[in-house]
Order: structure tokens, then C-alpha cells, then sequence
């Protein structure tokens, strides 16, 4: 069983239909240099037109990026879950499942700025590819011209194709470059669209260490598996997993005893291998495990990011609600509670915060060209009691208020209500009034 690069909601089984070109590879296909954007507002005749990455930063960037703050009537609940979280050292923010929730996006964007600004949070970490953002802080590192599409292009086509998100990648970006915000991603999935540090240049690094004869069938055998480049006829089987890992097992003994690197690079590199190693060793692994092991890989990657940060830090982790909630869905993955938030509680305890997204109505973005109606919300439902007895676009429900909620239905992980004690797996919520679809700018 060949398993792509998916979003939760796929990797969940819930019957997702996800867009493959958002965020997984598209059978051998190289992203283009170039982007079609449709027209934003930064644009003022009625065309599409062809750009490149520089141009639609000089052109079309600055107008999105004139103001981080969430919509004035939402203002409210922000200030509420800054204040909730700013004294955490972790502060998890999910998402459901989908990645489709434009208001919630906004939202998460404003919050981020304000956890920076305002609460000295000094490391940012990503539901996204770790080795893209190691190649990113070494050219950071070394003062290469790096922009806030190279950025964009590390947090990948989960986020960076809709509008509200691009306004936090100069932000994050002047910070990062100021030495202020150190930036990671957590996951090992290979295959994202556009990523072509991780696809090609990470691997040409890696097969370049070994001796001649295996340079040319491990490269091959890389491509093939990353570019789910297989005939129908001969698919994806556990003979081509196995020599993956041979040659996964050849590189790392070679980057062990290559001298020409030493110290933080050769670190680095250790861990983009033994990331890739993860990743393929859960090829074939049922569902349930591989998304706990998915978890367990983006802790371990977590825990390794954290060991490099100064003492006294605070790290926002951005990813889906599954990931990042105290303990996973019951329904989801092993069926035992394991996933992401579930090791970073268990290691810092009240130190960290998890905090979910929910809507009473409106529609959202599920896979390509679907945007269904949120579910109508039960009478007794955390979405229907936060927002009783107000006009407000946006509340934020503490840890006290919703552990008084008690055993409630509530729509956190998915866009479907379940009964949960909801306090046991969150330690915090904003419900809007009305949720919508993420802009696409593609």
C-alpha cells in the first residue's frame, strides 16, 4: 500500500475528498518555476496573467500583507486567546482536519503575531515538511537572499495557496532573519508539490555519499518512490520499500564516517535521514499505526527541535486539531489516544496549551472545488452554549468554562459533532458565528 502525502482528514478516513494538488506529489510531475495566480485585488485588469514567484511577491505581496490583524469584530475573542495562552511555553494551535477554514486561518494568523509581539514566543513550528525548513534556516543562517515565497514554499500547499495566510510570511520571515523567531517544521512526508529541496536536491545529497554503481539505482529507486513514479501494472510493493530502506541504511552509515561535514550541518543531516527512514517505514503499516506513528515522528522531530533552542524559550506549533489536541480522537489513528499533543502534554504538562477551532455555521473548503455546509449545530452543543447570549462574530471558551461544560457534542477534530468531555482533550476553543472557505489564489 503506496501512502502519499495527505491532508488529516484522508489519513483519517472520514471520506475527505482532498485536492492532490495542494499538497502531495503529482505522479513524477515537477512543480513549475512559474504560478498562475487568479487575479487579486492587488491587480487592476481583468486578466489572468503569468507570474513568477518574484514578480507576484513585488506586485501583489505587499497588498496582502498591509495588516495581520484578524476582522475588527473578532477582535474581542483574539485578545482572549492571547491572554490564554501568552503565559505557556508551548502553545498548540489546531485546525480541523480538512485545512479548509478561511476564518479560522485569518484568525490563527493574527494570533500568531500577537503570541510573537506580545508574549515573547520566540519558535514557530509547522505541520510541514522538516527538511525543507532545515535547508531554510541554512540559508537564513548564512545570509542568503531568501524571500517570503521560499518561506511559503516550506510550509507547503496546505496553506500557502490561500490568502489569508501569505500576510504572516514576511512577519515571520523579518524575525527569523533578525534572529528573534527560529522556524521547523515537523513532518517527514516527502512528495509535497513544489518542494524541491526535499524531492531532489536533499536526496542527490544524500546518494552523492555513496560509491558509484549505488548513486545511480538508489537515486532511482528515491525518485520512484517520492514521484509515486510506478507502472499500473507493477505498483508500489514492499520489494521497492525494502530496497528503499537499503539505501536509506547505505547513506546513513556513509554520513556517519563522511568527515567533510562536522558539527550543526552533520546533525542536520543525520536527522533529514533518519526522518526518511520514518517515513518509509510506515508504508505498509495499517492505518491506524501509521498515522500514530506519523504522530510519534513528528514529536521525535519536535523533542529534536526543542534540544537546539535556547533554555528559556516558547514555541507555537501550528498544525490540525487531531495533532495537536491533549489526547488524539478516540475514533482516530490507534484508537489509544496517541498523537502529537499527547507527548508534548505528557512532557510539559499545564506548561502547554492546546487550543481548537469550531463554527455554528457557514461552509467550508473540503478537497478540490467542495465547499459543504457546516453541519447544523445540536441545542445543546459547546458551539450553541459559547455563543448564547451574545452578538459577538467570535468567543473564546478557557480551560474553567469548558471543562463546565462537561460532556457535550462539539465539532473540533472534524466538521461532524461528537460527544466528548471536551476539557480532556482541549484546553481552549474559539467558536465563530460563521465559518467560510479559504481565499484560493491559485
Amino acid at each position: 500500500m503506496l501512502t502519499p502525502a495527505t491532508d488529516d482528514l484522508q489519513l483519517a478516513r472520514t471520506g475527505g475528498n482532498i485536492d492532490v494538488a495542494d499538497n502531495t506529489d503529482l505522479r513524477g510531475a515537477k512543480a513549475s518555476a512559474l504560478i498562475i495566480v487568479p487575479m487579486p485585488m492587488c491587480w487592476k485588469h481583468n486578466t489572468r496573467l503569468l507570474f513568477s514567484s518574484v514578480a507576484f511577491l513585488m506586485f501583489c505581496l505587499p497588498a496582502l500583507t498591509q495588516n495581520l490583524s484578524a476582522a475588527p469584530e473578532d477582535e474581542k475573542a483574539l485578545d482572549a486567546a492571547t491572554q490564554g495562552l501568552c503565559k505557556v511555553q508551548v502553545a498548540m494551535l489546531g485546525e480541523i482536519a480538512t485545512h479548509g477554514d478561511g476564518h479560522t486561518l485569518a484568525f490563527k494568523v493574527a494570533l500568531v503575531e500577537r503570541l510573537v509581539d506580545r508574549c515573547g514566543f520566540d519558535a514557530v513550528l509547522f505541520e510541514a515538511n522538516q527538511d525543507e525548513f532545515i535547508h531554510l534556516n541554512e540559508r537564513i543562517q548564512s545570509r542568503e537572499a531568501v524571500t517570503p515565497d521560499d518561506l511559503l514554499t516550506a510550509v507547503g500547499g496546505l496553506w500557502k495557496f490561500y490568502r489569508e495566510f501569505p500576510p504572516l510570511a514576511p512577519f515571520l520571515l523579518t524575525h527569523a532573519q533578525s534572529g528573534k523567531v527560529f522556524l521547523g517544521g515537523l513532518d517527514d512526508q516527502l512528495g509535497l508539490l513544489g518542494q524541491n529541496y526535499a524531492n531532489d536536491e536533499m536526496i542527490a545529497g544524500f546518494t552523492s555519499l555513496l560509491p558509484l554503481p549505488e548513486q545511480q539505482s538508489c537515486k532511482a529507486a528515491f525518485h520512484r518512490r517520492i514521484y509515486s513514479d510506478y507502472p499500473e501494472d507493477k505498483p508500489y510493493s514492499k520489494l521497492d520499500q525494502s530496497q528503499f530502506e537499503t539505501c536509506l541504511a547505505q547513506v546513513d552509515v556513509a554520513a556517519h564516517a563522511d568527515a567533510t561535514l562536522t558539527g550543526r550541518a552533520k546533525e542536520d543531516r543525520l536527522e533529514m535521514i533518519s526522518a526518511t527512514q520514518r517515513w518509509v517505514r510506515r508504508d505498509f503499516s495499517p492505518d491506524g499505526e501509521s498515522m500514530a506513528d506519523r504522530d510519534r515522528s513528528m514529536f521525535q522531530t519536535f523533542d529534536w527541535l526543542q534540544s537546539r533552542l535556547p533554555k528559556k524559550h516558547k514555541t507555537i506549533v501550528w498544525a490540525a486539531t487531531v495533532h495537536i489536541a491533549k489526547q488524539a480522537d478516540p475514533v482516530w489513528g490507534d484508537r489509544a489516544g496517541t498523537n502529537l499533543g499527547s507527548f508534548i502534554s505528557r512532557e510539559y504538562g499545564n506548561r502547554a496549551s492546546s487550543l481548537g477551532f469550531s463554527a455554528l455555521d457557514g461552509s467550508f473548503r473540503q478537497g478540490k472545488g467542495k465547499f459543504p455546509a457546516i453541519p447544523v449545530s445540536p441545542a445543546d452543543s459547546v458551539e450553541v452554549k459559547a455563543l448564547r447570549g451574545t452578538t459577538a462574530s467570535a468567543v473564546y471558551v478557557g480551560s474553567k468554562q469548558l471543562a463546565v461544560m462537561g460532556t457535550r457534542p462539539g465539532a473540533f477534530f472534524y466538521h461532524s459533532y461528537q460527544t466528548l468531555g471536551w476539557s480532556k482533550f482541549l484546553d481552549g476553543v474559539v467558536v465563530f458565528r460563521t465559518e467560510h472557505p479559504p481565499t484560493d489564489m491559485r
